[in-house]
């Protein structure tokens, strides 16, 4: 008859119901009396939309004060039907197409022909039911109301199953009417609440960030922002649920408030900002111990975990609604087929990602040559990598690319080879080619950045246009700037070597004769 259970669906139909029952509708039954009380369904909708629309001096009229006991007056009937809504809207949820709509009643509840039934509620080790009575009327005979024998019960009901003296007291005081299906006592309820909550959560998180502070951790000052900001209003939030939860509000009017979504929002930003932090402790701690590779990864690992957070708590607050997250899921697993067609470049971008974090054969920072392309690398991300190339522009390649590509990790050396050929005139003798790589070599020795294996100024032999000699060694930095100043110096040794023992350097292409 009654059920004291619902989610938030279940909380919308019914409020679209009780707005429904304002609008003229076609009726299973003619009502004859203009109150529609001819039925026990037509007496209960009626006395539940007179208080909907706050008009209790209307909903005596489907009270039956007669014969009350002692201490009970008929004069009191708006406070008893405020009383009987209170204590209905506070523990139970009717569904009036379940209520007999006929003048005879329910035949078939064993009770007597006058009575029906409509709803049970537990109070304390016993169970109490609610009646409906039909009683005699001038104008059609007899019609139905909530009977005497339950208007009896209503006092000593209210004191256990209705509101408590903190939502006595916003009624008292706050005008009537509605706004958004709460009624204005309920906005300044919910309000009011909110706001103690955040006055209480402020004390505490001022007192946590003023610990943190004091503290020496580098990463104080962003756990700091963390308390003051998401912790702060999810703390708030928690206590608010908590009092919502305790306090003497209606069904509907809970869990229309209790949707999740303020707790679900705070929580999602809490996760998300502590995601964060963390990566900037593991980042800064693998950095200091050389791992920068690791943690260069850390950025696209936070970026995925955040995703899968906001996609796991929007399907969590989706099942607390009420909807069906398995259906859900079933679609998005069909959908999930033409989805991954359509972003097969995007999983190929994502394998190519993950083949380069394992096989590392690039790290930030370093310096490469990609194909044509030479560059620094600043990000590898889930989907491209960005190269900053040498004339300061933004180059972004998709890491599926990337993973087929031939690469030459510059940064990688450990030392750079110093490498040319030198084609002497071929009036040069063999005394002076003996002497010239002699003091080649010396120089080569001699010269602080060149490593003394391998070492090589050898004769190699006579070519088309000189007698060539090869210079092979190895300048030990893997400093461009500073392989760059050694080799000029080296150089211009070479040539003042050559010039002293009287020969020339030919270029490599004969003169046209004129």
């Amino acid at each position: 008859m009654a059920n004291s259970s619902l989610t938030l669906m279940q909380a919308l139909d019914k409020s679209s119901e009780i707005e429904q029952e304002q609008v003229q509708t076609p009726e299973h039954y003619q009502y004859r009396d203009p109150l529609s009380r001819d039925t026990p369904r037509g007496a209960l909708q009626g006395f539940f939309k007179a208080a909907w629309e706050q008009d209790y001096l209307l909903a005596t009229e489907y009270l039956d004060l007669r014969f009350l006991p002692e201490g009970m007056s008929s004069t009191k009937g708006e406070k008893y039907a405020r009383d009987l809504q209170a204590i209905l809207d506070r523990n139970l949820w009717i569904d009036l197409d379940t209520v007999n709509d006929t003048p005879q009643g329910n035949e078939l509840d064993n009770l007597p022909a006058y009575r029906d039934a409509f709803a049970r509620i537990q109070a304390g080790n016993k169970d109490v039911v609610f009646y409906l009575q039909r009683v005699p009327d001038a104008g059609i005979g007899s019609i139905w109301k909530i009977s005497n024998a339950t208007l009896a019960q209503v006092p000593a009901l209210y004191e256990k199953l209705g509101y408590g003296p903190w939502v006595e007291w916003f009624i008292a005081h706050v005008p009537e009417g509605r706004l958004f299906k709460f009624t204005l006592w309920e906005w300044a309820f919910m309000v009011a609440f909110l706001a103690v909550s955040l006055l209480l959560a402020l004390p505490v998180t001022w007192v946590v960030k003023w610990l943190l502070l004091r503290t020496p951790w580098q990463h104080r000052e962003e756990a700091a922002k963390i308390v003051t900001g998401p912790m702060r209003f999810f703390l708030a939030v928690l206590l608010n649920k908590a009092a919502i939860l305790h306090t003497t509000l209606p069904v509907m009017t809970k869990e229309l408030i209790d949707t999740g979504v303020f707790l679900m929002l705070t929580l999602v930003w809490l996760l998300w900002s502590l995601m964060g932090l963390m990566q900037s402790v593991l980042k800064a701690r693998w950095t200091e111990r050389g791992s920068k590779q690791a943690a260069s990864l850390l950025r696209p690992l936070t970026n995925f975990f955040r995703i899968l957070t906001l996609v796991l708590a929007s399907l969590i607050w989706m099942q607390h609604l009420g909807f069906n997250v398995g259906a859900i899921l079933a679609g998005m697993g069909i959908g999930g087929i033409a989805l991954a067609l359509a972003s097969k470049q995007s999983i190929e971008n994502f394998i190519g990602t993950v083949t380069l974090y394992s096989s590392a054969p690039l790290k930030v920072g370093n310096l490469c040559k990609l194909g044509s392309l030479r560059g620094t690398v600043e990000e590898i991300g889930l989907r491209c990598t960005r190269i900053r190339t040498l004339d300061r522009s933004v180059i972004h390649i998709p890491n599926a690319k990337l993973a087929e590509m031939e690469i030459e990790n510059i940064s990688e050396r450990e030392k750079i080879r110093f490498k040319t050929d030198i084609r002497l005139d071929y009036n040069t003798s063999a005394e002076q080619i003996k002497q010239i790589t002699d003091d080649i070599k010396a120089l080569l020795e001699t010269t602080d950045k060149v490593n003394d294996k391998p070492l090589r100024v050898t004769f190699s032999g006579f070519g088309l246009h000189g007698l060539e000699i090869n210079v092979f060694a190895y300048v030990g930095t893997t400093s461009l700037p500073t392989y760059q100043q050694v080799a000029h110096e080296l150089n211009l040794g070479i040539m003042e070597i050559v010039a002293k023992h009287g020969s020339r350097v030919v270029p490599a292409m004969a003169p046209v004769a004129p």
